[in-house]
């Protein structure tokens, strides 16, 4: 024999090697199943007997230490399976290897359907594994989704064989938006508050809102043949606003609305969010001046619409915006340069006009509630002006929420009672200034009044044309709610009954109740009568109108209005036939909905 075989030998004569060797049969045995109690007495008898008796007690005590390690692996392989079946259990199902659909039996892999499924989900045979679907005891694991049934040949194939995905394929990222319904009663966002869809991943590092506004309008007058689309039933705001953040600090907004027959984009912006004091926003959105228009939706007012100050707004522009909140949201403020809309192609060289508001909040954060909803401010516009006020097919008309050339002076339900010659143009400085003032509570006021002048020409004259008005809106809670307290720029919002009216949920309230009133004014003075831009015999300068009406919120997402309108011109004029007029009534009731 080689001298190598008998060093070999030689070597199990020595303790050392012996032990090694007994420690060798012992993982033998272990894995093979063999009783314990045998494989000792072969350990023992094998040894020579000289050594025997020295031996056994060292032999029996490291038996005894690798049975008990043997068994603590055991326990321990038992607990990380069990957790791993845990595991698999919470984990969505877009973080886990897809499962392909069940086999059936005498398949490919020679086994039944259940026992793949239950091999792949990492149970043991005969054992329940959890759903494939990501269901735990008949319910939905926690962000478990569906099973996405389109996953690449190649990836179901490495999912059959056991093997891992490879790491370009990012299965933590198939579904990383969450969604889920919202509310939000603190009178901001798009249409003041109200109910909303909210999409986002996990850090809300993107996020996509979704909310909507629907009024149905039932508008009747005492008087036939009124010119205006604005009455029977009607639809006269179907609002959807997506709006949120695709980083952080970039924010988002698109609105679209249905405007009796119209339909248009009313958003389009993003906005750069560098703090709390500083905004800023690029696109087409709501600029100053006028506070009624830009600080809260129509169908949020405690009237049942907006007064005929309106059309003096600024309304929807193209341009940049500056906007923040300062001195712990006591002063905010709103500036920027915009193209004023009223062509179509928006020359930038044309129209071009400063807008700009600030609002003053002295006692928002204190401690008394009577006070916090005081605040005063006011918006202003100046710029150049050029264009003709009769615009057909190429300006926005009245309504939809748009810029105008102001053509016609309109009341609140759209009725003319003054109208410009086609031959008048805008040209020159046009100013705006609108001073206002709130108080939001149970007892609610605003106030705002606004000057407009601009210069116009028929070719022959030109002078400078100048109108004023104001508005007061009166609101109180007869149910005991209270209005939003504002926040600078933004007013009236969704309520919440304190006895809400929901009888799936058993509650059988009488919802909230408010009575409110408004008394309007709008005066576009002499000049352009004197001028010949206006036929003094089919017009009148003057327009008052009252509005008393009542709401009710059966619930926070709803709200019902009824509204008498009462209107009146200095001037009589035929309205609605050869036969002048000078007043006339509306009936008016609105249901709104806001999710």
């Amino acid at each position: 024999m080689p001298s190598s075989w008998h060093d070999r030998r030689a070597s199990f004569r020595r303790p050392a090697g012996r032990a090694t060797m007994a420690t060798i049969m012992l993982v033998a045995i272990q894995v093979f199943g063999l009783p314990l109690a045998r494989s000792q007495e072969a350990t023992t008898a094998s040894l020579p007997s000289s050594t025997r008796a020295a031996d056994n007690e060292e032999l029996l005590r490291q038996i005894r230490a690798l049975r008990q390690e043997v068994a603590e692996t055991r326990r321990l392989k038992e607990q990380v399976d069990q957790l791993q079946k845990q595991l698999s259990a919470f984990r969505p199902v877009s973080q886990r290897t897809p499962s392909p659909p069940a086999l059936q039996p005498g398949g490919a892999d020679g086994a039944s359907g259940g026992e793949l499924n239950r091999t792949r989900s990492g149970a043991t045979m005969g054992e329940s594994a959890p759903d494939s679907g990501g269901m735990m005891g008949g319910q939905p694991a926690p962000g478990a989704g569906p099973y996405e049934a389109n996953q690449p040949t190649a990836e179901l194939s490495r999912a059959r064989s056991g093997a891992a995905l490879p790491e370009s394929t990012p299965t933590a990222d198939v579904f990383p938006i969450h969604g889920s319904y919202r509310y939000n009663g603190q009178g901001t966002g798009p249409l003041g508050g109200g109910g909303y869809f909210h999409f986002g991943d996990e850090n809300d590092e993107f996020v996509l809102n979704v909310t909507n506004q629907i009024t149905i309008d039932g508008t009747f007058f005492d008087r036939q043949n009124m010119p205006t689309i604005e009455q029977g039933f009607n639809v006269p705001f179907a609002r959807t606003f997506l709006y949120g953040n695709i980083t952080k600090n970039w924010l988002y907004q698109i609105g679209t609305q249905g405007f009796l027959g119209e339909f248009n984009l009313l958003d389009m912006w993003m906005a750069y969010r560098a703090g709390d004091w500083l905004t800023v926003r690029f696109g087409k959105g709501l600029t100053p001046p006028l506070y009624e228009y830009y600080g809260f939706s129509p169908a949020l007012e405690p009237v049942i619409t907006n007064s005929p100050l309106f059309q003096l707004a600024g309304k929807r522009q193209l341009g940049v915006m500056f906007l923040g909140n300062l001195f712990k949201n006591r002063l905010q403020y709103w500036s920027g340069v915009t193209n004023a809309g009223t062509s179509f192609w928006y020359a930038l060289n044309r129209n071009m006009q400063y807008n700009g508001a600030f609002t003053i909040t002295p006692f928002k954060g204190t401690d008394n509630p009577w006070l916090e909803g005081m605040g005063a401010g006011i918006g202003l516009s100046v710029g150049d002006s050029q264009y003709k006020l009769a615009q057909q097919g190429i300006s926005f008309v009245n309504g939809a929420g748009e810029p105008t050339t102001n053509a016609a002076w309109i009341t609140s339900s759209g009725i003319p009672f003054a109208t410009y010659n086609a031959n008048v143009v805008a040209n020159g400085l046009q100013t705006r200034w609108a001073p206002h003032f709130f108080w939001y509570g149970r007892f609610s006021v605003l106030a705002e009044m606004i000057n407009n002048s601009r210069m116009l020409s028929d070719g022959t004259t030109e002078g400078r044309s100048t109108q004023w008005g104001y508005y007061v809106n009166l609101s109180y809670w007869l149910t005991g709610e209270r209005d939003f307290a504002g926040n600078g720029f933004q007013g009236y919002s969704t309520i919440t009954p304190n006895s809400p009216f929901n009888p799936a949920k058993g509650q059988w309230g009488l919802g909230a109740w408010q009575v409110v009133a408004q008394f309007a004014e709008l005066n576009i003075g002499r000049g352009d009568f004197e001028r010949g831009f206006i036929n003094p015999t089919l017009s009148a300068n003057r327009l008052d109108q009252l509005m008393v009406g009542v709401n009710c919120w059966p619930n926070k997402y709803t709200r019902l209005s009824f509204d008498w309108v009462w209107t009146y011109f200095n001037n009589p004029i035929p309205v609605n036939g050869p036969n002048p007029i000078a007043t006339f009534n509306t009936f008016w009731m609105r249901f709104a909905m806001f999710f």
